[in-house]
């Protein structure tokens, strides 16, 4: 019975992607190329922390192993990391490193630039976040309390207490706003919520907006982000 239990949760919740975590530091969910030293071909980063990442590969990683990974989607110098574990899991195999870089190498890396694109900046992540923001794409929009919409712009990111925007525009922490999206073949979102950050990206040059829903776990975000994980 509990196995049953445990499956309908996972089925609900996304499991480790939107539950609440309780490790040293949130791994958050991702699909990203890298390079492994030693390795022919890139590997697949599927989850990432300030700690390590977990890595599906097409050949055996040696445990204790030290290698540099070098990030392929994501500019910033390469990063040391120990292989902790490795696994062959459906004709793959799938390891988990930790980094053993300093916090200086760290911060002109690649998985400081990562972790800042997928919403979680390294002090942020530290704080352990009570729920991990799941990657998402597509047009989005910010509207203020009457449903009038104030800006067009992309979502970065969502989790069940709030949101990443990428506008063109800035818009004034504090601000009481709704977040809408509506994409064909995804569940439609309108969520009231305030603006609790907005920083300028100095690449992009738009800005991202830091979104808190007013109320953590509505129904409407679950389904969202149920779809996102799918």
């Amino acid at each position: 019975m509990l196995n049953v239990f445990s499956k309908l949760r996972t089925f609900l919740l996304g499991q480790e992607i939107i539950e609440a975590e309780r490790r040293r530091a949130v791994r958050i969910p991702c699909r990203m190329k890298v390079g492994v030293e030693g390795l022919g071909a890139p590997a697949t980063v599927v989850n990432i922390s300030v700690l390590g990442l977990r890595v599906e590969t097409s050949s055996r990683l040696r445990k204790n192993t030290v290698l540099s990974v070098e990030g392929r989607d994501y500019p910033g110098k390469p990063l040391s990391a120990r292989v902790i574990w490795c696994q062959n899991r459906d004709s793959q195999w799938v390891a988990g490193m930790m980094f053993v870089g300093s916090n200086e190498e760290k911060n002109i890396s690649w998985v400081k630039t990562a972790l800042d694109k997928l919403g979680a900046s390294q002090n942020r992540v530290k704080e352990r976040r009570a729920h991990v923001r799941v990657p998402a794409e597509g047009i989005a929009y910010l509207a203020n309390r009457s449903g009038d919409r104030l800006c067009e712009g992309q979502l970065r990111n969502v989790g069940l207490g709030g949101a990443l925007f990428l506008s063109e525009v800035g818009i004034q922490a504090g601000t009481t706003v709704r977040l809408q999206c509506d994409i064909v073949g995804r569940p439609r979102l309108d969520e009231p919520g305030t603006v609790r950050s907005c920083r300028k990206d100095v690449r992009s040059q738009h800005f991202l907006v830091g979104m808190e829903f007013s109320e953590t776990g509505t129904d409407a975000v679950r389904k969202y982000l149920k779809g996102l994980s799918r």
